[in-house]
C-alpha cells in the first residue's frame, strides 16, 4: 500500500489518531468500497471524492489549512502526479 492521506497530512482522524476522539474517525479511513483504488487503504487515496468537496454533500475533511476545493490539495497532486492520471477528466 502506498501512503494514504491521513499519513500524508497528519490530519489526526485515522483510527486511534489524536483527533479521532473529539472529532470522529474520518470517512476515508473507514468507507471500504475503494479499498486498493489507487493503491490505498479503503479511501485513503480517493479521500477527494469521499471526505472532501468532489463527493456529494458536505465536506467533512479537516485538512488544515481549510481547503475549499481539493484539487488545490498537495495530497490530491500528489497522488494525480504519483498514479498520472486525471482524476476530474
Amino acid at each position: 500500500m502506498k501512503r494514504n492521506c491521513w499519513e500524508f497530512n497528519h490530519c489526526g482522524r485515522e483510527l486511534g489518531g489524536e483527533k479521532s476522539k473529539n472529532l470522529g474517525v474520518c470517512d476515508s479511513v473507514t468507507f471500504t468500497a475503494f479499498n486498493g483504488t489507487n493503491c490505498g487503504f479503503n479511501s485513503g487515496r480517493y479521500c477527494w471524492s469521499v471526505s472532501g468537496s468532489l463527493k456529494d454533500g458536505p465536506k467533512t475533511c479537516v485538512h488544515n489549512p481549510p481547503l475549499e476545493d481539493c484539487t488545490q490539495c498537495d495530497f490530491y497532486l500528489f497522488v494525480k502526479r504519483e498514479e498520472n492520471v486525471d482524476f476530474i477528466n
